[in-house]
């Protein structure tokens, strides 16, 4: 239920991840960018080099105008590095949702002391249900499904931002399970209590293409673009 590629640097919790293995690691992906701009080719491999050589992940990702009283909501935990990182900035109210159990578990103990969480053992979708869900560490996904699974709980996500007054930023990353939580915000007209949303589209998702355009086009009518790295990250803020 989380981000391939390790785009939102769940890769800094591998051992590997020494400095000397990110120093490597980011002039290889500076060399990819360069090498795919200079030939203008912009697919997903070179919005995701000018994303490692820019330090998205700590120049953007978690760079909003939040305090100790926004609201931030988390879609897909799992091992915490995005929570950690917003907590240590900003000490807001978050909200995880993290259906895995080995996850879950992690978390709440993670964070067992700290009031201002909320932690939920379920993942947010278009409807309320139960599902599988495929296990494969940071890949884990309902949409790519092989390997082992486990039994899930899914809430409405509109059922959810319903009870909320407003959130300041939510965070989608769920391994192809983002388009239907934005189709079910939008069709809504939820989206428009969320302040800044920032998402990884996946691009393994049947029509993914077409589903990520549909879902700018109709985004677009409430917020305005903040970031955009296609199929890595991107973000919108809410028009005043």
């Amino acid at each position: 239920y989380e981000g391939c590629f390790f785009v939102h640097t769940k890769a800094m919790v591998n051992p590997k991840s020494t400095k000397i293995y990110m120093l490597l690691k980011r002039i290889y992906f500076i060399i990819i960018y360069f090498l795919l701009k200079s030939i203008g080719l912009k697919n997903r491999a070179y919005y995701f080099s000018k994303w490692v050589t820019y330090n998205g992940d700590e120049k953007l990702l978690i760079k909003y105008p939040l305090n100790s009283d926004s609201i931030v909501v988390d879609v897909g935990g799992y091992t915490g590095y995005f929570a950690d990182k917003i907590i240590d900035l900003y000490h807001p109210h978050l909200i995880i949702f993290e259906p895995v159990k080995k996850y879950y578990y992690l978390l709440k103990k993670k964070y067992q002391n700290n009031p201002k969480i909320k932690l939920y053992q379920r993942g947010l979708a278009a409807k309320t249900s139960f599902d599988k869900i495929y296990l494969a560490d940071d890949g884990t996904s309902l949409i790519k499904k092989s390997g082992r699974s486990e039994k899930i709980q899914l809430i409405d996500a509109a059922e959810f931002i319903r009870k909320i007054k407003n959130v300041d930023l939510m965070s989608i990353n769920i391994e192809g399970a983002e388009y239907q939580v934005l189709e079910r915000l939008i069709e809504t007209n939820l989206i428009n209590k969320i302040k800044y949303i920032q998402v990884q589209f996946h691009s393994f998702v049947p029509g993914a293409d077409n589903r990520r355009r549909n879902i700018l086009k109709n985004i677009l009518k409430t917020h305005e673009v903040y970031f955009s790295y296609p199929f890595v990250w991107e973000s919108f803020k809410l028009k005043n």
